[in-house]
C-alpha cells in the first residue's frame, strides 16, 4: 500500500509539471516539509500583483524590480515553468521596455493558478 505523504504528493506533482525540485532541495536542507511550507506561500507573493500594476502604469523600472524579485523566488523554489516565463518578462524590462511582456505576464498568472491547483489537489 502506497502511503505517500502530502509533501511527497506535492513534489511528484511539481516534477510532473516540469519543476526541478531535486535541484532546489539542497537550498532547503533537503527537507521536504520546509520546502512545501515555503512553497505554499509562493502564490501569495505580492510581486505578482505589483508586477501587473507596474505594467499597467507603464512603470518599467518598478515592473523590472517586481519581476526580478519573482525570478529569484521562483528560481530558488525550482519552479521551472514559472521561472522561465518570468525570465522572458525580466529581460525586456531590464532593457527598458515593457513591449511584448503582457502575454508572458498573463501566462505567469495562469501558472500561479496551476500552482494553486497543485497545492489544493495534493492536500486532498
Amino acid at each position: 500500500m502506497n502511503m505517500e505523504t502530502t509533501d511527497e504528493k506535492i513534489m511528484t506533482a511539481l516534477s510532473d509539471w516540469g519543476c526541478d525540485v531535486a535541484d532546489a532541495m539542497p537550498r532547503f536542507l533537503d527537507r521536504k516539509d520546509l520546502y512545501c511550507r515555503l512553497l505554499a506561500q509562493v502564490p501569495a507573493e505580492t510581486g505578482f500583483e505589483a508586477l501587473g500594476t507596474a505594467l499597467e502604469a507603464g512603470d518599467v523600472q518598478a515592473a523590472f524590480e517586481q519581476a526580478h524579485g519573482l525570478k529569484g523566488v521562483l528560481g530558488n523554489m525550482g519552479l521551472t515553468p514559472m521561472y522561465e516565463t518570468v525570465c522572458r518578462i525580466v529581460e525586456p524590462l531590464r532593457a527598458g521596455t515593457a513591449q511584448g511582456v503582457e502575454q508572458d505576464y498573463r501566462r505567469l498568472m495562469e501558472m500561479r493558478e496551476t500552482l494553486c491547483r497543485i497545492l489544493r489537489q495534493t492536500q486532498a
